[in-house]
């Protein structure tokens, strides 16, 4: 517990938080601009996991590295007498609960054309918001991988691999059987599931509730917390360098 409390004062102003709810903000912004009040509720949520969501992602992993280097390079942490597993698990369920935060604020934007304009909303006030948070379940195993990436290769190659492996692995395997072994896949394939939406971005209204959406989302747990312990695992390695 002690170490939740230390990695959320260590978010306290900072430009991470902002980041929750601009980046919500350019989401549905950009796509009310593009698709008027019809296409805003479907293209907000792909344009959030198929573009935004897997950088962000990166970005705050990255954030989260560069603090501790600012820092003195881990030195405080590694000099002090603490548990570098649990030290490294609490920072990644932090960035897990700032993920959910951004879920809780896009979800608020999108609620708005449900009171503004019902008429022209596709998704019901449940949907949406099961939506929301289900998306960031199928995406969360970036996180561990991240954070193990910023520390490893530094500042642009999480970012870059991570946004450009979220845009093109839905459109390379997302109509074919592969795209249950592509864990970058399984956001969209949730998204086509439960929303309806292809993955090419297009509204096909072909919602369903059935067992199969909850599979990306059991795998994307099972290999969130695999990435979690072996990143854990990693970092408490540093004590003796």
């Amino acid at each position: 517990m002690k170490y939740l409390k230390a990695e959320h004062i260590k978010f306290k102003r900072t430009v991470s938080n902002k980041l929750l709810f601009i980046i919500p903000l350019m989401t549905a912004f950009f796509a009310w601009f593009v698709g008027g009040f019809y296409g805003f509720q479907y293209m907000t949520f792909y344009w959030w996991y198929a573009f935004l969501l897997p950088g962000t992602i990166a970005i705050l992993c990255l954030l989260s590295h560069q603090r501790e280097e600012k820092a003195g390079k881990y030195y405080s942490v590694l000099s002090a007498p603490i548990n570098l597993k649990q030290f490294e698990l609490a920072k990644a369920i932090i960035l897990t609960e700032k993920l959910f935060i951004a879920a809780t604020i896009l979800s608020i934007f999108i609620l708005l054309s449900n009171f503004i304009s019902p008429a022209l909303a596709v998704y019901s006030i449940e949907r949406n918001v099961l939506g929301s948070f289900a998306i960031i379940i199928a995406s969360f195993w970036q996180i561990p991988l991240c954070l193990f990436l910023a520390r490893k290769v530094g500042m642009l190659l999480p970012v870059i691999a991570n946004t450009l492996l979220g845009i093109l692995s839905p459109i390379v395997f997302g109509n074919t059987v592969f795209v249950w072994v592509c864990p970058y896949c399984w956001p969209a394939k949730f998204g086509e599931i439960f929303m309806g939406i292809n993955s090419n971005g297009t509204f096909s209204g072909h919602m369903s509730s059935s067992q199969t959406m909850f599979l990306p989302l059991l795998l994307s747990i099972f290999l969130y917390i695999l990435f979690l312990f072996m990143d854990a695992e990693n970092f408490s390695k540093m004590e003796g360098r």
